[in-house]
């Protein structure tokens, strides 16, 4: 009896210290300029503390098409302006992440697509986004404060997928923002600048809180299949080359610029 009592003794020790490991947070440094990798960090974290909370600080070039894959409480940050450029020539997305809760990326300037997915929950604070975009889907949140997103095609939402924006810059991309069918969409003093098109939803819920939309080559807004818009705050519909906001035709005494405190709106 007391030999059982003292090898289960052991094992709760054992398995005490190992949860006591696991629950430390782990902060790493990557320097890409010395041929370290963001990847190799990623991998080992995942491998030893995948709940975290983890830190990786990122300095120099870096190359990667990463993938973050069950992992929770992670931050990528940098504080000199680190880079990361894709190198599959589009193929991958540059960061993605998957299956992952509460991954912060902040202070890049991402060179490719941005990837949140499999119910994930992602926040990108402070990037420059060039040449690619955001992708959200498979149920994910994405949570955006002043970014700057330029350059690409499109940021898109699918999935029943949600996007809150913040402090965000949308600017010469094809599309600034796509939602797919049943998207919650929030944008909060965000701004559509020179797109195609500024938004483009289908079946979506879509809420501004302030903003502007202008500059777009089409429409400033295209409102398809049964999407909800509500208007807040003095959002600015404005200086579009199309309509500002349509359904699916253009109502014939539709006026392209637009200014309201609350309204709101629904496609037929």
């Amino acid at each position: 009896m007391r030999q059982r009592l003292m090898v289960l003794a052991f094992f709760l020790l054992v398995g005490i210290g190992a949860a006591s490991q696991y629950a430390q947070a782990a902060n790493l440094t990557v320097n890409c300029d010395k041929k370290e990798t963001i990847h190799k960090a990623v991998k080992l974290l995942t491998a030893t503390n995948p709940q975290g909370p983890n830190t990786i600080v990122v300095s120099g070039g870096c190359k990667a098409d990463l993938v973050i894959r069950g992992m929770d409480r992670l931050t990528l940050i940098t504080k000199t302006g680190a880079s990361i450029t894709d190198r599959s020539n589009g193929m991958l997305a540059v960061v993605d992440i998957e299956d992952s809760h509460s991954v912060n990326v902040q202070g890049f300037t991402i060179n490719g697509v941005v990837q949140c997915g499999a119910a994930s929950v992602c926040y990108l604070t402070g990037n420059t986004i060039k040449a690619g975009g955001i992708v959200v889907g498979g149920g994910s949140r994405a949570f955006l404060e002043s970014n700057v997103i330029q350059d690409g095609g499109s940021s898109t939402v699918s999935d029943g997928s949600q996007m809150f924006s913040s402090n965000d810059i949308f600017q010469g991309n094809r599309q600034g923002v796509v939602l797919g069918s049943g998207i919650y969409f929030v944008a909060t003093n965000s701004s559509f600048l020179n797109n195609g098109i500024g938004i483009v939803a289908a079946a979506s819920n879509l809420l501004f809180h302030g903003g502007t939309i202008s500059g777009s080559i089409g429409n400033g807004m295209t409102i398809l299949g049964g999407s909800t818009v509500i208007f807040r705050d003095g959002t600015t519909v404005t200086g579009n080359g199309g309509a500002g906001q349509v359904g699916d035709q253009p109502p014939a005494d539709h006026n392209p610029s637009c200014t309201s405190k609350t309204s709101s709106a629904t496609s037929p």
